[in-house]
């Protein structure tokens, strides 16, 4: 195959590819179509493994490399089956560790892009860092990153949620009725978070309902998350134990599934294609941290964020920490202590509060019980004046699209390719 240009993504977990990777895939195939577009995965402990399957089923079509073939191309220069490299192309990092990005160019010899969010190592081996916002592009400046060596793209996640459908239709086509508030509930992607959260949230479903029986409760399961995942944190008692959750049994009625728990809850499960229609259309999200918030953030949803630290444990951590938990007998209490101490640091664990530097939708975060999260998610569903006050400071944190057309501008003056059309996206704050 004759390839012109080569784009080597570098990302890793589910919230990279789907909030930054996939609409810069997107934009590139628009754009640049005479370039192979490759997402070569790198290890990740967020990771669910369900990565390279669902970048395969993208409508764009990139080649992807697992985890184990990037490593191998990047440690011994082993290529990946039928790839041979183009004469041009660029290294663009979203997601991981930076390190993986330098390594493949230096592999490659092609120039290396860093989407950042302030962090900016290996200044000398970078071509471009790619700033998310205008406090991230001063933090590379104060990180000493030169003047042309920093270009402010915006907020790729606005550009991967897009413009969702309308809820009103929406809600008409999942036959959810229009008179009754929607609690949508997002356990995550990550296999320890569905595990460890699902039951939480259930039993607050539990809760709520039976308080408004009329409160309509969905959940969403994430592409990252296999149905039979869903089936074993809901069914398997092991994992409800820690939190004072429930289970229940996952059943399909009619093409679609709900859970059913013993306390009566009923909760529709919505499956992984109805992802942003389906955030659209709740009042109220209750979440944990992660790509979720901002996705919801963006779509001016109001959510209460969960971080239930009873198995602080179960948490990966980068690095030599996340390796202490395998010491005998007490690693996993030195992993407790690691865990809680690494949390401490972050006193805003919802994307769009880190943005905006406050709490612009309620948190919790440490020991709690269903109970106290139920609670929190009940004061929102009732306030609609609250609701609409959270709406509006998530959408002005949250910025404006453009973010993946200024990504693919960058791209093209690396390549040195003159743009088809005028272009008007900033290089600058």
């Amino acid at each position: 195959m004759n390839v012109k240009y080569e784009i080597l993504i570098i990302s890793n977990g589910p919230g990279e590819l789907a909030a930054w990777a996939r609409p810069v895939v997107a934009r590139l195939r628009t754009e640049l179509p005479e370039a192979r577009v490759t997402v070569a995965l790198v290890p990740c402990p967020y990771a669910s493994g369900q990565e390279a399957a669902a970048v395969a089923r993208w409508p764009e079509a990139p080649s992807v490399w697992s985890p184990r073939e990037t490593m191998r191309y990047l440690l011994a220069g082993r290529r990946p089956a039928g790839w041979e490299p183009a004469d041009r192309g660029v290294v663009l990092f979203l997601g991981g560790d930076q390190l993986f990005a330098v390594l493949l160019g230096t592999r490659t010899r092609f120039p290396v892009l860093i989407y950042s969010d302030g962090q900016a190592r290996w200044r000398r081996l970078v071509s471009q860092f790619l700033a998310s916002d205008r406090n991230t592009f001063l933090a590379l400046r104060g990180a000493r990153v030169k003047d042309d060596q920093v270009r402010l793209v915006g907020n790729l996640m606005v550009d991967a949620v897009g413009q969702a459908a309308d809820p009103v239709a929406t809600r008409r086509r999942l036959g959810l009725r229009p008179d009754s508030a929607v609690l949508g509930l997002l356990p995550g992607s990550k296999p320890f978070k569905v595990r460890w959260v699902t039951p939480l949230f259930l039993r607050v479903a539990e809760l709520l309902q039976a308080r408004d029986p009329a409160l309509q409760i969905v959940l969403h399961r994430s592409p990252f998350t296999p149905r039979e995942q869903l089936a074993d944190a809901v069914e398997n008692p092991a994992w409800r134990l820690a939190t004072g959750g429930v289970g229940g049994s996952l059943v399909a009625e009619d093409g679609v599934d709900w859970i059913l728990t013993p306390g009566g809850a009923r909760v529709r499960v919505l499956s992984p294609g109805l992802h942003l229609e389906g955030l659209a259309v709740a009042d109220v999200a209750l979440t944990v941290p992660g790509t979720n918030t901002a996705e919801l953030a963006i779509l001016g949803v109001p959510m209460v964020v969960a971080l239930p630290l009873h198995k602080p444990e179960e948490i990966p951590i980068d690095g030599l920490a996340g390796r202490i938990g395998s010491v005998p007998v007490v690693g996993r209490a030195l992993m407790r202590m690691l865990a809680r101490r690494f949390m401490a640091r972050k006193p805003l664990v919802a994307l769009p509060n880190q943005r905006a530097g406050r709490m612009v939708t309620p948190e919790l975060v440490g020991l709690f019980s269903p109970e106290d999260l139920a609670e929190a998610v009940a004061a929102l569903v009732a306030d609609p004046l609250a609701r609409r006050e959270v709406k509006l400071a998530l959408h002005q944190v949250m910025g404006s699209p453009g973010a993946a057309a200024a990504v693919v501008d960058a791209i093209r003056e690396r390549l040195r390719i003159l743009p088809s059309t005028p272009q008007a996206h900033s290089g600058s704050p």
